[in-house]
Parts: C-alpha cells; sequence; structure tokens
C-alpha cells in the first residue's frame, strides 16, 4: 500500500493538536512512546486514541448508552463517505462542539492511512460490555473481552505503523491483551469502587479470594500469588507480541516498542510498592521513561526482542 500525501493534515492541525492534548492529559505513557513517531504518523495515533477515549469516557464517566450508539452511528457514517470517496471536511466553527475536531481527525487517518472500520465498531461492543458489566468467569471471557476494548486498538493503529497489518495482527492483538490485562492490574482498586472486578472468577477461587478479600485491600500472600499469577500472563502477552516488530516500518518500531516496554514496565513498579494497587494509581516515573526509550533504541541495534 503506498500512503498518500499527508500535507491535507496541515490544514487541519489544530484538530490534531486537539487529539494530541486528549492523550498527553489521559496517557503520559502512551505519548511518551507515540511522539517519538514521524508527525504524521504520530497524529493519526493521536486521531485514534483520541476516538478510543472518548468511547471509554462515556462508559466510565457519563455512563451513556446513546454516547455509545451516537458513535457508532457516526462511524457508519463515516464508513459511507470513506468507501464511496466522497470526504467533505468542513473547518472548524466557533459554535461546535469542540469534539468535531476528533472526528476531521479521524476521517483524514482513515481516508490516508487506509484504517479498517471493523476494529472501531468492536471497541463500541466492547464499551457496550461495561454498561452491562459482568464479572469475567474465566480466562477465555477476560481474553475475549480485552480484545474487544485493547486488541481491537492494536488493529486500529497497525495500517499506521506497519506495510505489513495483514501479517502481524495476531501478535497486535496480543500486545493489546497485555496492555488491558496491565490496566486490570493496576486499576483493582479503583475498579473495585466503580463496583467491577475484571479479575476472573475461576482465578480468585484457585488462590481464594473473595469480592470482600479483595475490597479489604489487603496484600496478603494469597493476593500477591494471585497478582502474580495474572502479570505473568500479561508478561507472556507483552513477550509473543514482539514478534511483530521486525515487520513494523523502520520508522514506527521505536515508538511501538518503547510503548510496550514503558507500558510493561508499570508491573515492575507495582511490584516495587508491595502491590499497593488499592488507591493511587501506579505511573512509571519520568527518567524511567526516559531509560526505557534508550532501551528500546539498544533492542532495535541488537535486533533483540527480549527485554
Amino acid at each position: 500500500m503506498t500512503v498518500k500525501s499527508l500535507s491535507v493534515f496541515d490544514e487541519y492541525d489544530n484538530d490534531f493538536l486537539y487529539c494530541e492534548a486528549i492523550i498527553k492529559k489521559h496517557s503520559k505513557n502512551f505519548h511518551t512512546a507515540f511522539s517519538q513517531l514521524p508527525k504524521d504518523k504520530a497524529r493519526a495515533v493521536y486521531a485514534v486514541y483520541a476516538f478510543c477515549r472518548r468511547a471509554d469516557d462515556a462508559v466510565d464517566e457519563k455512563q451513556d448508552p446513546l454516547l455509545i450508539e451516537a458513535m457508532k452511528k457516526r462511524l457508519e457514517e463515516m464508513q459511507k463517505q470513506v468507501s464511496n470517496d466522497a470526504i467533505d471536511l468542513p473547518q472548524a466553527v466557533k459554535e461546535e462542539d469542540p469534539d468535531e475536531a476528533i472526528w476531521r481527525a479521524l476521517t483524514l487517518s482513515f481516508q490516508q492511512f487506509d484504517l479498517q472500520f471493523q476494529p472501531f465498531f468492536d471497541l463500541l461492543v466492547g464499551q457496550k460490555q461495561d454498561l452491562d458489566f459482568h464479572q469475567p468467569t474465566s480466562e477465555k471471557e477476560l481474553s475475549d473481552y480485552s480484545y474487544y476494548v485493547a486488541g481491537s486498538v492494536g488493529l486500529m493503529l497497525l495500517p499506521i505503523l506497519s506495510q505489513a497489518a495483514a501479517a502481524i495482527q495476531e501478535p497486535a492483538i496480543k500486545l493489546g491483551e497485555a496492555m488491558q490485562r496491565t490496566n486490570i492490574l493496576r486499576d483493582i482498586g479503583e475498579d473495585l469502587r466503580m463496583g467491577r472486578i475484571y479479575l476472573p472468577q475461576t482465578v480468585l477461587a484457585q488462590f481464594n479470594l473473595s469480592r470482600e478479600a479483595l475490597a479489604s485491600g489487603n496484600q496478603n500472600q494469597q493476593f500477591i500469588e494471585m497478582w502474580e499469577h495474572e502479570a505473568q500472563l500479561a508478561e507472556t502477552l507483552y513477550q509473543e507480541s514482539f514478534v511483530m516488530m521486525p515487520q513494523i516500518d523502520e520508522d514506527c518500531r521505536e515508538a511501538l516498542l518503547a510503548a510496550a516496554l514503558i507500558y510493561r514496565e508499570i508491573l515492575t513498579v507495582i511490584r516495587k510498592n508491595n502491590y499497593q494497587v488499592f488507591a493511587e494509581k501506579t505511573a512509571v516515573p519520568k527518567q524511567r521513561k526516559i531509560q526505557l526509550l534508550f532501551t528500546a533504541k539498544k533492542m532495535l541495534r541488537q535486533e533483540r526482542w527480549e527485554g
């Protein structure tokens, strides 16, 4: 696939800056990594992230299924425009909803990078599952859910990051699932306060942990063993996802590898903090992120995908 000229992105620079502000605010980890991309690829990633963030907000903050349905209809309209090559984007006007910037930036990204629509629809399916939340009964149910809310994001981004996107879908999905499992292990306390437990029922039973035990916030040996069991699954997925790196575009490998290393580091920081996942959200220190950027460079020079 030959990417078209991207000069049109400059005409809508403010829209992409709006999207970048969203990723800066909500995910410093991703912004640190993906800001290393070539400018227009970074812009497209920011647009995709902003879409995903707004879908997440519709569930976690507003708990409004109508917002998810409205996003689905808007996607369907965009799909018709893109497939018919009938895109006519107006410039911003004062009275509009600020989030119109996201839709313009996303439409341009679809047009320029040949993004696939199905993963975007799949993400909305996952968000609707959160509106009618049920604790996963098994690891398979958790993996299925993780595809919809995170593996799908890997598929969204692939056409931006790789000319060989069709050949590396499985490892991209695995990276998304690894990150989602990391989120779950980081946010146990926050999710409990929202009435949600994403840890599978079978896993809690395996380690003799109840909802009440989790709610107590006690990091006892049973909890630590359960947490490490789940963390190992996430770390295995990270490692298995790295096989796609040689088929990622050369100018994107460092950013994607850095994103994976920084996100995986959350698990290490949680361990250093004695598994404190019930109060403050764990963050990777800025200096450590910089170190991991250099680690990514070194791994790429050595063509070594373990780290």
